[in-house]
């Protein structure tokens, strides 16, 4: 039987994009072996260099929501094929991805989602203060044990392949063309933000991308950037994580916290139904007005003062007629009876003849603009 540090492997290994991953038991120990594929990267020195030194940058990270990394050592099999492996805590469970897929096609609960997020938030905010990030936050990225923690896996092996992407056979890169030239996208297409594709400056926001991404996957079951939220919380944080100007969304984990912990009161617009901050009175999105114009409680008597009850006709107290009282129709001049023609008034609105038979105002009516 096949033996890696002294660990012998046991049952199949689960096959992954570009790794393979071993269980090897010693006694009553078991270990996690991760190695690139054979068919993906097979007696490929400057590969397993690239990994080993990656890699052992990150054996120092010691927190209980990442994945702890014992070590990093190349390995030759008995057929002469070398890989890079990852030495690592044996886990009992399995990724998001297939967790969502087996248990809640159609997403997990909101209270679920805060939780595993929260866990998340946890282990990036170590890793970024480390000046470490990650750069492929995804649901099988995120592995959920038997009892429900969150550990997050592959710190590092996304920029690894991606720098390497033209040496290893198979790896997730896609060439986007620019304005400015050609640059090689690093990361996970559905998940990864806008500066990973077009090959630009990543930062902290860019993990924040993804996690906001790998939250709406959790909450809906869909990788549509479009799908619908029910949540108000987890809608406002995903769209403010997901905004594509990096220095738009959180900043850091610290902000992204005090976001699920302390959210911003938030309602939904009636008309485009985006979320806005309670208080917004016309949608940012839409323009339309969030909340009708308010109705008065109480009426004023212009007569007396009182506080009449809306809709009233008379006050209650004076009896005084509520009703607004008509604008009074403008003088436009008076009709001849005699004549038939019409005299234009003036500004005192006094007219004592008629201007074309010489009709005394007897014989006159007056005529108002409707």
């Amino acid at each position: 039987m096949t033996k890696i540090n002294g660990y012998t492997l046991v049952d199949p290994p689960y096959q992954g994009g570009m790794a393979v991953v071993y269980k090897g038991q010693k006694g009553a120990f078991a270990r996690a072996f991760k190695m690139v594929r054979p068919d993906k990267a097979s007696n490929n020195p400057r590969l397993c260099q690239q990994f080993l030194k990656e890699i052992k940058l990150h054996v120092n990270l010691d927190h209980p929501h990442i994945i702890k990394i014992l070590d990093a050592y190349p390995y030759t099999d008995s057929h002469g094929i070398t890989s890079t492996v990852l030495e690592m805590e044996w886990l009992n469970g399995m990724d998001l991805q297939r967790y969502v897929e087996k248990y809640a096609p159609k997403g997990l609960s909101a209270d679920t989602v805060k939780r595993i997020a929260k866990q998340v938030i946890d282990g990036l905010e170590y890793a970024h203060n480390k000046h470490i990030l990650h750069l492929d936050i995804k649901p099988s990225n995120l592995f959920r044990t038997a009892d429900g923690y969150i550990k997050i896996l592959d710190f590092g092996i996304a920029r690894v392949v991606g720098e390497n992407a033209e040496i290893v056979e198979g790896a997730s890169n896609v060439t986007v063309t620019t304005t400015s030239g050609e640059s090689t996208f690093k990361g996970t297409l559905a998940y990864a933000s806008p500066e990973q594709w077009l090959g630009a400056t990543v930062n902290y926001t860019s993990d924040i991308f993804s996690l906001g991404r790998t939250i709406q996957f959790l909450a809906t079951g869909s990788t549509d950037p479009g799908a619908d939220i029910p949540d108000p919380v987890l809608n406002a944080v995903v769209e403010k994580c997901t905004v594509n100007k990096p220095q738009m969304r959180y900043q850091n984990c610290a902000e992204l916290r005090a976001a699920f912990e302390n959210p911003a009161p938030r309602k939904a617009c009636p008309k485009c139904r985006q979320s806005v901050p309670d208080g917004t009175k016309f949608c940012p999105n839409c323009g339309a007005r969030i909340e009708p114009e308010p109705v008065p409680t109480k009426v004023l008597c212009p007569k007396c003062g009182n506080m009449c009850v809306p809709q009233a006709r008379y006050c209650d107290k004076c009896g005084h007629d509520l009703k607004p009282a008509p604008i009074p129709n403008r003088l436009n001049g008076y009709k001849c009876s005699k004549c038939g023609k019409t005299t234009k008034a003036y500004s005192d609105g006094k007219v004592f003849f008629c201007n074309f038979c010489g009709a005394n105002n007897d014989y006159l009516q007056p005529v108002y603009q409707q």
